[in-house]
């Protein structure tokens, strides 16, 4: 029985750790997308930087000017991309992790729960033999 209670107790303490070692990982996280959206504002909105100043035919002429705005118009591509799919995609595969924590912590509370209980009960029983 006091074996029976020690190993509970062992297994207990481990998903104690374990349940602290996910709250925590979850914590940093909900930090992490927190200030990767901030990044992602602050990108975003940085994105007409890309077409200033604006040149006219009048004063930027010449392959050079076509070349310049070729770049403009790859950079402006490229902004997209990383501001709007691999950002958002990045967001949404942390959102799914941030889920997922959620999940097993709930469930690594239940099981705390219940085997503190079990415990609780063996260690009456004992004592009342």
């Amino acid at each position: 029985m006091i074996g029976s209670i020690l190993g509970e107790t062992l297994a207990l303490d481990i998903m104690k750790v374990d349940l602290s070692m996910k709250k925590e990982f979850l914590t940093e996280l909900k930090a992490c997308r927190k200030e990767l959206e901030k990044d992602k504002t602050e990108f975003s909105d940085s994105k007409k930087t890309i077409t200033e100043p604006q040149l006219s035919s009048h004063s930027w002429q010449g392959s050079l000017a076509d070349s310049f705005n070729r770049i403009r118009g790859l950079m402006k591509t490229a902004y997209n991309d990383i501001s709007g799919k691999q950002l958002s995609d990045l967001l949404s595969k942390i959102d799914e992790r941030i889920k997922s924590l959620e999940e097993d912590i709930h469930s690594l509370s239940q099981e705390v729960r219940s085997l503190e209980k079990k415990i609780e009960n063996a260690k009456r029983e004992a004592r009342s033999k």
